[in-house]
C-alpha cells in the first residue's frame, strides 16, 4: 500500500470511465428493481388471493413503478455527472 504522501491528489477518470459506470449502474439497477416491482405485484395479489388477472394487474402496476424508478434514477445520475457541471 502507498504511503499516503504518495497518493495522487485527485483520480481523473475519462469520459468513456464515466459512460461504462453509469451504463452499468443502470443495467444492474434496473434489472433488480423492475423484478422486485413486478414480484411484489406477484405477491401481494397472492396473498390476497385475488386471482390471475388481479396479479396481471398488480404486477402492471409494479412494472410501472419499477421503471419510473429507473427513470428517476437515470435522470438524477445524468443531471449530477461531472463532466454536465463543468469539472
Amino acid at each position: 500500500m502507498l504511503p499516503v504522501s504518495d497518493a495522487p491528489d485527485q483520480v481523473s477518470s475519462s469520459g468513456l470511465a464515466r459512460i461504462v459506470t453509469l451504463t452499468s449502474a443502470t443495467i444492474l439497477i434496473a434489472t433488480q428493481t423492475i423484478a422486485a416491482s413486478v414480484a411484489g405485484g406477484w405477491a401481494i395479489a397472492g396473498f390476497l388471493g385475488l386471482g390471475e388477472y388481479a396479479a396481471y394487474a398488480f404486477e402492471a402496476i409494479g412494472l410501472c413503478l419499477g421503471v419510473w424508478a429507473v427513470t428517476s434514477f437515470v435522470r438524477t445520475a445524468l443531471k449530477n455527472d461531472p463532466a454536465r457541471l463543468g469539472a
